[in-house]
Order: C-alpha cells, then structure tokens, then sequence
C-alpha cells in the first residue's frame, strides 16, 4: 500500500490564480517603481518622461489586464444528479442544496455532482 502512494507521485502546480495574481501585482510594481525612479532622476530631460511616464501608467493598466480572468465569473447550469430539477449557478459555489429536494450537491469543472458522503 505505502508502495502505490511513493510511486503515483504528487501532482504538478499550474501557474493558478494565486501565482498568476502574484506574477501581475510584482510586474506591476516593478514597471511602475521603475518609472518613478526613471522620472525623478531623469525628469529635467525630455528622456525621463518619454520613458518614466509610460513606465508608471503601464505599472498601473498592466496588472488589471492580466487579471482580467479572476473578474469574470461563469454560470454553470443543469439537472440535479438526485432529482433532475434546474439548477443554475456560478463556478464560484463549491457546494448548495437543490432547492427541489434538499440534497447537496457539488460544482466541479463546471459540473453539478453528487456529493459522496
């Protein structure tokens, strides 16, 4: 048995929404503390301010656009597993109860599930 465990392994970490939030605000952060040094130390000149402005506009936009996928929110829609009633909600929900017949039930995937007890 502890044989089986050792030799299926753990399963590998995807870029998520916590690494993907992370990558965004860090690059933000970067672009725009870049900018604002590009702009004070350079700023008398033309050439800080063609480089440090957009440098601190982009650390602003550039980490909204890259977490433009954890603002949306999809809706999953089907028949309960135990009654078949319509049931509509958000990938948001773990777990609810069918309004039909009072059982839980789970979303994963994008799908409405049994829960296993």
């Amino acid at each position: 048995m502890e044989s089986e465990r050792s030799e299926r392994g753990k399963p590998g970490r995807g870029f998520d929404s916590a690494y993907s939030f992370s990558f965004a605000i860090a690059i933000g952060l970067i672009l725009f503390i870049g900018g604002l040094v590009i702009s004070l130390t350079l700023g008398e000149g033309t050439i800080g301010l063609i480089f440090g402005i957009p440098m601190l506009i982009a650390g602003l936009v550039l980490p909204l656009i890259l977490m433009r996928d954890m603002f949306t929110q999809n809706e999953v829609k089907g028949p309960c597993p135990y009654c078949s009633a319509q049931i509509k909600t958000s990938d948001a929900t773990i777990r609810l109860r069918c309004s039909s017949c009072g059982k839980e039930v789970a979303v994963r995937d994008m799908k409405l599930l049994a829960v296993e007890k």
